[in-house]
């Protein structure tokens, strides 16, 4: 731009999408090193920052890394700074703005982050300012902040536990709850650093113990006092450090409990007929994409009684089923149905059925005991069955664990909780 006498007025200096698949070789988004901005006015931007709807929803992690930039804006307007949208797609997104060249006063470094409370809830209070730029929510708040003398950074957990839906963080006297992801099963949080009490809860508000937390942090700040692995203490459910007045007692030693994969992702699946020859393949339903697109879904023909099966290779034990209706339209047709365990001869060994339809996903627990080599989903009815995704969750476990005295012989084969003799599992 530099030299130009009658600048563009809806100029872009850089558009760019902020996520990526968390399978990406450099999950880093955007990294702007000395970069300068120069003669950005008359509403042209600097960056023009978007969520990028052509990548599977169920291939992202939110933004990626964080937006890092060491820039310098020369006879630029004010409004010419980047921001982000208002809606949902960017509730963690953040810039850290390392030069300070997009901040207020153009000299200081910070952060311009979402301007909600899931993203201030451990900062002090006057830490962020409202930007004067980059829209308003619908109860006239600013949608974005800039906050300065702090260092927060993105983190991810994961409960290791199915039953946990909420997490609160406590530090101090501060305390915030986050509430399951339920497309990516963690939790989300952008946080300063500190030691923080990590409580997890169920959907009826009661306590349960994490089973083995797994916390995942980005992109490492440029500013110091950030949040890492260690700054998280989950309680855990550690035996008593005093005796209690009368031994307790048990009729099994108690097992560690790990967390469930998927069984079914890249397995070989297939369906009574194909809606096309070219479209909606078996596969698609455990191909580990979530999409808003229906290309990406399977679809069957019309057929009474229409199934879809996947086949895990094996004998394995499973802990549940989670299934996403077609995200488009007519999701009516999933309703009805069966969700079916097979053995290693087809044979059915129980099923649960689903009455009614969902419009986005629903999961079926298994029980107890459960081991198949199948899983199909059977319409009651003559209409075409499609899915956008089918999770079948559980561990890679031989029902031979099973066997009166048998023993484990790693922490995979404890993950059950069915071993019994004398093993590493209690």
């Amino acid at each position: 731009r530099k030299g130009e006498s009658s600048p563009n007025p809806r100029a872009i200096g850089i558009k760019a999408s902020y996520n990526v698949f968390p399978s990406a070789t450099i999950t880093r988004a955007i990294v702007l090193d000395n970069v300068i901005f120069e003669r950005f006015i008359s509403d042209s931007r600097t960056m023009d920052l978007y969520f990028d709807t052509r990548r599977p929803q169920g291939n992202w992690e939110g933004m990626g890394d964080p937006i890092e930039a060491n820039v310098a804006m020369i006879e630029s307007d004010e409004d010419a700074k980047p921001y982000f949208d208002c809606g949902d797609n960017e509730k963690y997104t953040f810039l850290e703005d390392v030069s300070g060249g997009f901040s207020p006063s153009g000299t200081e470094p910070g952060f311009i982050i979402r301007n909600e409370p899931h993203m201030k809830a451990f900062l002090p209070s006057d830490a962020c300012t409202p930007l004067t730029y980059g829209g308003s929510f619908s109860d006239g708040t600013r949608c974005n902040a800039f906050c300065k003398n702090v260092c927060i950074r993105y983190v991810h957990i994961l409960s290791g536990i199915a039953e946990a839906t909420k997490l609160v963080l406590t530090q101090g006297d501060t305390s915030y709850a986050y509430y399951l992801d339920d497309l990516h099963d963690k939790f989300r949080m952008v946080l300063p650093g500190g030691s923080y009490q990590a409580k997890f809860y169920d959907t009826n508000d009661i306590e349960v113990i994490a089973g083995s937390p797994v916390v995942s942090v980005f992109r490492t700040p440029k500013c110091t006092g950030y949040a890492d692995q260690s700054s998280f203490v989950f309680t855990t459910g550690e035996p008593t450090m005093s005796p209690s007045l009368a031994p307790s007692l048990s009729f099994a030693p108690t097992k560690p409990y790990t967390v469930p994969i998927n069984l079914s992702q890249g397995k070989e699946a297939s369906q009574i007929c194909n809606y096309s020859s070219t479209k909606y393949p078996a596969r698609h339903g455990n191909d580990g994409i979530i999409s808003t697109r229906r290309r990406y879904m399977t679809h069957t023909c019309k057929r009474a009684n229409a199934w879809w099966k996947v086949d895990l290779g094996g004998l394995k034990q499973i802990e549940s089923v989670e299934i996403w209706n077609r995200p488009d339209c007519c999701q009516f047709r999933l309703s009805n149905f069966y969700v079916q365990f097979l053995d290693e001869y087809g044979d059915e060994l129980s099923s649960i059925y689903n009455d009614g339809y969902f419009m986005k996903n629903k999961k079926f627990t298994a029980g107890r005991n459960v081991f198949a080599r199948y899983v199909r989903i059977q319409l009651t009815a003559g209409e075409p069955l499609h899915l956008m995704e089918v999770k079948v969750l559980g561990w890679d476990v031989s029902p031979d664990l099973l066997e009166s005295g048998a023993s484990c012989s790693d922490s995979t084969q404890c993950a059950s909780g069915l071993c019994t003799g004398e093993s590493i599992c209690y």
